[in-house]
């Protein structure tokens, strides 16, 4: 019985974290996220989330950056940031190889995150320097 309430403890506090990051990203209307899978990026800022997509049914992974996880930053520096990662999306959404990673659904912002939609990954990916 014990393994059950903390298998429920575990469920109800990854729902709930991934409803107080996603309330108004725009992939939320297109994704029904289902839990945690791993980080990336440096400092592993990006949260990765696995899901599906509502109308076809397909397996995706949704990253997702948490803009109050650069709060701590300069103003400057953090628009720097926000420019630097929305051109990389950018150019990975129109990158077509078999070897490179599939973005299913573009860069959305809203006001709390940053999130966009890549076919599923299956652990972290982080580089250190």
């Amino acid at each position: 019985m014990d393994v059950f309430n903390k298998l429920k403890s575990t469920v109800t506090s990854t729902v709930n974290q991934i409803s107080s990051v996603l309330p108004g990203n725009p992939v939320t209307r297109e994704y029904d996220i289902t839990g945690h899978i791993g980080s990336a990026g440096q400092g592993l800022l990006w949260k990765i989330y696995s899901g599906t997509k509502r109308s076809t049914n397909q397996d995706a992974s949704i990253f997702v950056l948490e803009k109050r996880q650069l709060e701590k930053l300069d103003m400057k520096l953090r628009e720097e940031y926000f420019t630097f990662v929305k051109r990389g999306v950018s150019q990975l959404t129109r990158l077509r190889h078999p070897q490179i990673l599939i973005v299913q659904h573009p860069l959305e912002e809203s006001r709390e995150s940053l999130a966009f939609a890549t076919e599923p990954v299956l652990a972290s990916t982080y580089i250190s320097n």
